[in-house]
Parts: structure tokens; sequence; C-alpha cells
């Protein structure tokens, strides 16, 4: 923890592995020890709020490493699964932009990136899961609905292409 302070800015707090030059640089992990009564500790990361009228609230930003090389750097991979349920259902996965108070919600944006020079964007997959007994889940896209004005509406559309048959 760093100090308070009633007037300016407080220290900043980092954490960092050394660089490598012969090697593969260190990892940092963090975990929440396991327990055998009652739920499982927590881990919360926050950005700060800030209280200033106009300001805005730190971000929180998680960025998988750059992958170096001419033709075999791989980006590193981002994975967000929740907890394995071994006698109840596994645990839920949640993604919600930030209620406005006096405004609007923030958007939010699901995207695979632009494909580089000599290849394609990343393909997307929205599916649910299989099952070997009962039915498997459902899958729903739905705008909210609005009380004071027009409903949102839902719109597909298929890119252009340039060569061969276009996408159906």
């Amino acid at each position: 923890k760093t100090g308070d302070t009633n007037i300016g800015a407080t220290g900043s707090y980092t954490v960092t592995t050394g660089n490598a030059a012969g090697g593969l640089a260190g990892a940092i992990t963090m975990t929440v020890g396991s327990g055998n009564t009652g739920t499982g500790g927590a881990m919360t990361v926050t950005a700060g709020q800030s209280t200033e009228a106009d300001a805005t609230g730190g971000a929180v930003t998680v960025t998988a490493g750059a992958g170096a090389g001419s033709t075999t750097g791989k980006g590193g991979a981002m994975s967000i699964s929740a907890g394995v349920g071994a006698k109840a259902a596994g645990g839920a996965v949640t993604v919600t932009s930030g209620f406005g108070t006096a405004t609007s919600s923030g958007d939010e944006a699901v995207a695979t990136a632009a494909g580089g020079v000599a290849g394609v964007s990343g393909n997307m997959l929205l599916k649910t899961g299989d099952t070997n007994i009962g039915a498997t889940g459902s899958y729903t896209v739905t705008t909210g609905n609005a009380a004071g004005g027009l409903a949102g509406a839902i719109t597909m559309t298929v890119g252009s292409g340039n060569t061969g048959t276009g996408g159906a």
C-alpha cells in the first residue's frame, strides 16, 4: 500500500519482473489460497474512482503479450473462464458496460482485429456448450425495453468482398 495524502497524488504501485537477454522473462502469478469451509477467497481488481466533478475514473486494461519475429511470433492468448462447479452449476461470466447515473450507459464492443498485410481477420464464434444428458443452453439476442423512446434495433450484415462468392 502506498501512503495516503490530503494534498497531491499518492504514490504508484508497480509489480514487474526483470528483462531477460538470453532466456525467458519471469512470470507474475497472483493466487488466492484454497480453504476447506465456505466460499473460496475472491480476487478483485478495481481502478480508482475520481471525485472531481468532470473527471473520469481510472481504466482497467489487461493485454496479452506481443509476439516478435518475422514469421512465427504469435501474440499471447487471453482467456477468461469461470470456475468449475463440482456438484452444482459452474460459475457465470458477465461482461457489462458501466452505468451512467445521469446519462447513457457505456458502449460495449466485441470484435476481432483487422487482418495484417498477409492474413485475414480472426473468426468469431458465439456458441452454447454441448451436453451428453439434457438440453443445451439457448442463445438469445435482444435489445432492451425503452420507456421514453425507441427500442434499439438488431442489425446483421455480411461484409463486402472483391473476389469469389460473397458471404451468406
